[in-house]
């Protein structure tokens, strides 16, 4: 994910995260309260949205949800991201959302925009602990949108919906997907959001499906049209890490202070990462946190314990993350071969310069 004009942390709120990180505090959490979605995204990672959704969608119930909200808080969690599916599906949104908002948690939405109604708006701009909404664009023009989105008119709703947060000011953040069906308007989606004064992400990764197949995988770039893309929009994005990195550089924020909890109860080292460390149905969020073996592991892992990633010269290109390599294959510590040509492309670009 490349970010641009994202607010810079203070100190306070650096030396927060990482005290949590070293203390293993959830600082951040993800809750995925839907599967369900009213668009059909050709590479959405959660299953084929061509078809019925798994019987396992949305196992986890209102009253669920409230007293994983209240454990959460007592673990220390500050930051709760809700997301989907389409949130604003869940037919208990608003009332999750306030709910969120009164135990004191920095509420952040994650939205494909098209159920921003005016009064969605008036409601969403009225909770003053909501921190913003993040809203995916797959497009810079209706045609190309719409075809990703599987729905006619969904560019429109999406972009009448931002403007009708940035008019209440509420803060609003473009996400950027990029794929073999919009990677032509790249440029045009990042002045798009200039227009508007707001920041965004780009995303060059396609996660595999969390259901076991590959759909989604046929929408990535290829790395010719990739290394095209950062001779030219995204070259500005571009940079070189370390090229040894220590242990805590090379690992994220999983399990440390961070984690995610599907619909279906499962709780996640990521929200990225379908891998279950246990579910909040039958023990509670604590009990999950403290003592579940795959976080354990996940805490203790080292670069050493990246077999494939420990001996690569790629490491100061690479943008690699647990979460395709999970998906693909189950695999924490592995690779995404995909990932692995990407970083050679942005090493190819960054030497020709």
């Amino acid at each position: 994910m490349f970010e641009h004009g994202l607010p810079v942390s203070d100190g306070l709120g650096t030396e927060l995260i990482r005290e949590a990180y070293r203390r293993c505090i959830p600082l951040g959490a993800s809750v995925e309260l839907t599967l369900r979605c009213n668009i059909r995204c050709v590479h959405c990672y959660n299953f084929d949205r061509r078809v019925p959704a798994p019987r396992h969608a949305d196992g986890m119930q209102y009253e669920d949800w409230i007293r994983v909200f209240r454990e959460l808080r007592e673990e220390g969690t500050l930051y709760l991201s809700l997301t989907g599916g389409e949130a604003m599906v869940h037919p208990r949104f608003w009332d999750l959302l306030a709910e969120a908002c009164a135990l004191n948690f920095a509420v952040a939405l994650l939205s494909n925009g098209t159920l921003l109604t005016a009064e969605a708006c008036d409601r969403l701009a009225a909770h003053d602990r909501l921190l913003g909404v993040s809203i995916s664009v797959y497009g810079a023009t209706p045609a190309i949108h719409d075809a990703i989105t599987g729905v006619r008119g969904s560019w429109e709703r999406t972009m009448r919906g931002i403007d009708r947060l940035q008019e209440r000011g509420v803060y609003v953040r473009m996400k950027f997907p990029l794929m073999k069906g919009n990677a032509a308007e790249t440029q045009e989606m990042i002045e798009l959001a200039a227009r508007r004064g707001l920041t965004y992400g780009i995303d060059t990764t396609i996660t595999g499906r969390y259901d076991g197949t590959d759909g989604s995988l046929a929408t990535r770039l290829d790395i010719p049209r990739l290394k095209e893309l950062y001779r030219g929009p995204l070259r500005p994005h571009l940079s070189r890490r370390p090229a040894d990195p220590t242990d805590d550089e090379f690992k994220c924020n999983c399990a440390r202070s961070n984690c995610g909890i599907f619909s279906s109860g499962d709780v996640s080292p990521c929200i990225a990462v379908p891998l279950a460390a246990g579910n909040v149905r039958r023990r509670s969020f604590r009990e999950i946190w403290r003592t579940s073996p795959l976080f354990r592991r996940i805490r203790e892992l080292r670069v050493a314990d990246f077999p494939s990633c420990a001996p690569c010269e790629l490491k100061s290109w690479c943008r690699r993350s647990p979460g395709p390599p999970s998906a693909l294959h189950g695999d924490y510590t592995g690779i995404d071969p995909w990932v692995c040509e990407e970083a050679g492309a942005i090493r190819e670009v960054l030497e020709e310069a």
